[in-house]
């Protein structure tokens, strides 16, 4: 079964490119086939998108073609989303039909053309200009359950150029249905963030608390609202810059761990857990507080996926005295041991990861029984599922450098590793 889902996913790179995609939610575009139907003629000549998957889970395979054209004609395919604030991001490729007429997006290319998705008109100059990191970020699941990616063909040369010739949207779930959500908040519920539950009626699987890292807020919510429609119950956790009303501190400074156990108590309570296979995903500087979890909170944390991580606890961020808290006690800076953990841990990194050795950290992690996912060309932003926030990443300090491709790869090759350790 694991060695199915990643041959899967290795040869069926379109599917987890279409991962990216758009707040909202349209509908089918100029036609095409849909699931469980005829194809249907769209855009001119009968020329048409098809897929196999027109509304499908954010990580699962689809394959999309061009079909009805002449052979060798040259075509230009668009693709175009819009973001959480209505931003419109985009990049149109160049494709030659072969001779059959047929434009085959899979692999490579459509990986390719959704990594180039850029923010359209003068925010682009902007962005691109500013030497800063930026990505695409959709709705959030907890108010968008799906979103939508557009297709667009258009004649390249010829008579017709700049002609529409098709048109297509796929629709991507978050959350696919009997999937709810819940928003948590310190007041009412001592944790904040966003609780996704699975459809009802499903085997007992493993909880998955799942946090970020220095760039703080509810960074894991995709990633909690994706693992829900995969079974599991999951817990985004926000534990830092939560808002001004949240109770929560502004920076990585006196984190107690005893926060992360209280939203942990929680997640295993809920329907549709495995209490005793609660698993913590942490990335970054969040790959300390889940290693910490692991080792001193073993009774109830089982599994943790330590994702850019850092083998050691460092100290606060931005400022502050201690950045992790024990029962109220500082925890000392310096090498964390994983001698208790009761399950497995799993760190997954980059070889080129400039914002910190992550790669080192793995090796020390493996050094005590961990398991170790190594991506040579990737930088720090291997974590979570294929595509989940592409843009372009930059800096005039080097701290991150432009290895989206890469990361993208590694995303693809470790998150089905990720899916069979939570499933094992």
């Amino acid at each position: 079964m694991g060695r199915e889902r990643m041959r899967i996913v290795r040869t069926t790179t379109a599917g987890l490119a279409l991962a990216l995609a758009a707040a909202g939610c349209a509908g089918g575009g100029d036609g095409g086939d849909q699931a469980g139907g005829p194809a249907k003629p769209a855009g001119r000549h009968g020329i048409q998108f098809r897929t196999d998957r027109p509304v499908a889970r954010a990580d699962d395979p689809v394959s999309v073609r061009l079909t009805g054209l002449k052979p060798r004609t040259r075509v230009a395919v668009r693709a175009e989303a819009k973001d959480r604030h209505g931003q419109e991001w985009a990049t149109t490729t160049a494709h030659t039909a072969n001779g059959h007429g047929t434009v085959d997006l899979g692999g490579d290319g459509t990986a390719r053309l959704l990594e180039g998705m850029l923010p359209t008109g003068g925010r682009q100059a902007k962005l691109t200009g500013s030497g800063k990191t930026f990505s695409y970020h959709p709705g959030p699941p907890g108010t968008q359950r799906s979103y939508t990616v557009r297709l667009t063909a258009t004649a390249a040369s010829g008579p017709d150029k700049g002609e529409r010739l098709a048109r297509r949207d796929l629709v991507r779930q978050w959350l696919t249905k009997g999937a709810t959500h819940r928003k948590l908040t310190v007041a009412e519920d001592k944790v904040a963030g966003d609780l996704y539950l699975p459809p009802k009626g499903g085997a007992r699987k493993a909880p998955v608390l799942v946090f970020g890292g220095s760039e703080g807020g509810n960074a894991g919510t995709y990633t909690a609202a994706l693992l829900a429609s995969h079974g599991h119950p999951a817990m985004s956790v926000c534990y830092f810059r939560c808002g001004e009303d949240s109770g929560r501190p502004d920076a990585i400074d006196r984190i107690d761990l005893d926060y992360f156990t209280r939203a942990g108590k929680l997640l295993r309570a809920q329907p549709g857990a495995d209490p005793d296979r609660l698993a913590v995903m942490g990335n970054s500087r969040g790959s300390e507080a889940a290693q910490l979890l692991g080792q001193r909170r073993p009774e109830v944390f089982r599994d943790v996926v330590a994702y850019a991580p850092s083998s050691k606890v460092n100290g606060p961020y931005p400022s502050g005295t201690t950045a992790w808290t024990d029962h109220g006690r500082p925890v000392p800076t310096g090498p964390i041991p994983l001698d208790r953990v009761r399950g497995t841990v799993l760190a997954v990194a980059g070889g080129n990861d400039r914002m910190w050795g992550s790669a080192d950290s793995a090796a020390e992690m493996a050094g005590q029984g961990a398991k170790k996912l190594l991506y040579p060309d990737a930088g720090h932003h291997v974590n979570w599922f294929p595509l989940a926030q592409p843009g372009q990443e930059g800096g005039a300090d080097g701290a991150v450098t432009r290895t989206a491709r890469a990361d993208q790869r590694a995303r693809a090759d470790s998150w089905p590793k990720v899916l069979d350790l939570l499933e094992d």
